[in-house]
């Protein structure tokens, strides 16, 4: 009895054994695999020379508005303007003052600007994308404001009763051309859109963004003229600057851009110089 459990006990070692070098012996498990890294687009780039110049530009143009927000403006002195000194491409669209379509024009031009903030987090690329944009409305705005100062249009409502108290007391009523809602929300409409289309060339959101920039850019001008605080011209300029400026700023950063190069802005007493080097 003693021998057979001796014997069995000496064929579980034995057998335990032989299981013990081939589970050793049998293939290691592979780790599993790291999903490779994929590397952030960025078809942009900031530029120490173009973006010091950007920002030297509109910030010299803030202080242009600032310095002549300052000065003494002409009072109104109670006196209707005479409708029919408008040019006739503008007397059929003059209307008088509404608070309410200027409030929801405001609140256009603010919908508009918030638009580029979705693509600035598509694309990951917040840093670059943002700097953009900033230089893109300090330009725009900068611009407007420096234009408005020298043509010092008359606006809309003063060519009738119950005008913009406010305005009418400030000298702002001078500032129809070009309007400045209007410059910002399709600057900000045309940023959105290109560089979405640029950081994300195969998606299917790019016609929606820029429809629905370029929809709440459009529907802040037809605000503007309805409130009576714009012209159509005076929007047409607007919206003309505005996407001149969304477009050009960030195509001035594209990486295969021969501009972002080749170019460079200095800024002047009474504008800016731009070199390019071919």
């Amino acid at each position: 009895m003693k021998t057979r459990l001796f014997l069995l006990t000496l064929l579980f070692v034995f057998s335990a054994h032989l299981f013990a070098q081939s589970d050793s012996s049998a293939a290691p498990i592979p780790e599993p695999a790291e999903e490779p890294t994929v590397e952030l687009y960025k078809p942009f780039a900031l530029n120490i020379a173009l973006d010091a110049s950007l920002f030297v530009i509109g910030g010299a143009e803030w202080a242009y508005r600032l310095y002549t927000s300052h000065q003494d403006k002409d009072a109104w002195n109670g006196t209707l303007y005479n409708k029919s000194n408008i040019n006739a491409f503008d007397r059929w669209a003059a209307h008088k003052y509404s608070s309410a379509l200027d409030n929801a024009g405001t609140v256009g031009t603010a919908l508009a600007v918030a638009i580029p903030l979705f693509s600035v987090y598509a694309s990951g690329d917040w840093l670059t994308e943002g700097v953009m944009f900033a230089e893109t409305m300090l330009v725009a705005s900068g611009t407007y404001s420096v234009i408005k100062s020298f043509v010092k249009r008359n606006r809309p409502y003063m060519y009738f009763d119950g005008g913009s108290t406010s305005d009418m007391e400030d000298g702002d009523y001078e500032n129809s051309f070009p309007s400045g809602h209007t410059t910002n929300a399709f600057a900000a409409a045309v940023f959105a859109g290109y560089t979405f289309s640029v950081y994300n060339p195969d998606s299917n959101l790019k016609i929606p963004v820029w429809i629905a920039g370029l929809s709440v850019a459009s529907a802040t001008g037809v605000l503007r003229v309805l409130s009576g605080n714009h012209f159509p011209s005076d929007v047409l300029a607007g919206a003309a600057l505005g996407s001149l400026t969304g477009f050009l700023v960030p195509y001035l950063h594209l990486k295969q851009n021969i501009f972002s190069k080749n170019v460079e802005i200095s800024a002047l007493p009474a504008g800016a110089l731009v070199k390019v080097r071919f």
